[in-house]
């Protein structure tokens, strides 16, 4: 039977505690968000600093392993392609409403998390592909369901699977 130490040494998606931290508080912070829309902006810069800090700080928690090329080149490769996508969804919908333009980046971010696969495994797949669907729903349904269901079920999304991600998946792996 392997030892611990070796078990979580091999981890296939080390990077995945720190993925499951940052949607934790960027799922938080749009709840927030949507929950005290008066200060929706506080909440969703909160929850993505908080986030981001939380993420890098997981780095104190007992390694994983180290994360390899393709670990990082799919990290750094979704925010590029999520900058990209955020700049070309803004630039055509200009003109759009609010509701189209919220559930147009949610659909991007959804998307983002498609090749974050890479760096974070399956579990981040997933979810891209769930927030995406939120968010074409959305888009679909017109005015007949208010914005605040899709961002209410994208921040649930995001919570559920960042806390399975954090504390479940990587203990899962090795069962």
């Amino acid at each position: 039977m392997p030892s611990i130490a070796v078990a979580v040494a091999d981890h296939p998606y080390p990077l995945i505690r720190g993925g499951g931290l940052f949607l934790l508080f960027v799922g938080l912070g749009f709840l927030g968000s949507w929950a005290f829309n008066k200060y929706w902006i506080q909440f969703l810069i909160g929850g993505f600093i908080t986030g981001f800090t939380a993420s890098g700080l997981s780095a104190l928690l007992p390694s994983l392993g180290s994360p390899s090329f393709a670990h990082i080149a799919g990290l750094v490769g979704s925010f590029v392609i999520e900058a990209g996508l955020i700049y070309l969804v803004l630039t055509k919908n200009k003109d759009a409403d609010e509701r189209t333009l919220i559930l147009s980046i949610f659909f991007v971010v959804g998307l983002h998390f498609l090749p974050m696969g890479l760096a974070h495994g399956p579990l981040i797949t997933i979810l891209g592909v769930l927030t995406a669907i939120n968010a074409l729903v959305g888009l679909r349904l017109a005015r007949t369901v208010p914005t605040p269901v899709f961002g209410v079920v994208d921040a649930v999304l995001k919570l559920g699977f960042g806390a399975v991600m954090l504390f479940a998946y990587p203990a899962l792996t090795f069962s």
